[in-house]
């Protein structure tokens, strides 16, 4: 189960795997760059800083509904219980460029990768998560309304881009606390009630 830093760390993580995996063909001819972004990141103009840039922008974050009740394992220190929470992570990737060569082709490529190779795990998880080795975070693409789309685009300066939805599930953040201590004894005094 990852720490308060997973959000970052899961973003970072997607930006790097795709960095990597971004064949040297293509970035010969189409020069890209990976980065997770904030809100307060998509303010700016990311398509000019020379070359395209791929964003990744966790820009909602749900409750997951499938282990939402599941019952936790214990823990191995006494006195602690976990209760983990476990989110799905919506991410919007967007291709900011001035060339719509190099923006069709990047997107196409991203969504083919991603179709391809839809896991985080922990060789691709940077470390600062707190990640455990076992952990996998499964990419899966999302469905997102027109309308929706353009809420998001309209409050954002730039204006529009391509962009697809994605679910980055489970993220399970860990929720460590101590256990109330157990009853030893109940006294209960009996007596007359004065009126």
């Amino acid at each position: 189960m990852a720490n308060e830093f997973a959000l970052i760390s899961l973003a970072d993580s997607l930006a790097n795997r795709l960095a990597n995996a971004y064949p040297e063909s293509l970035r010969q001819l189409h020069a890209c760059t990976f980065q997770s972004v904030g809100s307060g990141g998509l303010l700016a103009d990311l398509g000019g800083q020379g070359g395209a840039v791929l964003s990744i922008w966790p820009h909602r974050v749900t409750v997951n509904e499938q282990v939402r009740n599941s019952r936790p394992a214990p823990l191995p220190t006494p006195g602690r219980r976990n209760r983990p929470l476990s989110l799905d992570v919506h991410l919007l990737l967007s291709v900011w460029s001035g060339s719509a060569d190099s923006e069709l082709t990047i997107f196409a490529w991203m969504l083919r990768e991603l179709h391809r190779d839809p896991l985080l795990d922990a060789s691709t998880l940077s470390t600062n998560g707190g990640w455990r080795p076992d952990e996998v975070v499964q990419l899966i693409q999302a469905e997102m309304s027109v309308e929706d789309m353009m809420r998001i685009w309209e409050s954002i300066a730039p204006g529009y881009r391509l962009s697809a939805p994605f679910v980055a599930r489970v993220v399970t953040l860990d929720v460590e606390e101590d256990e109330a201590a157990p009853v030893i004894a109940r006294r209960f005094d009996y007596g007359r009630v004065l009126s």
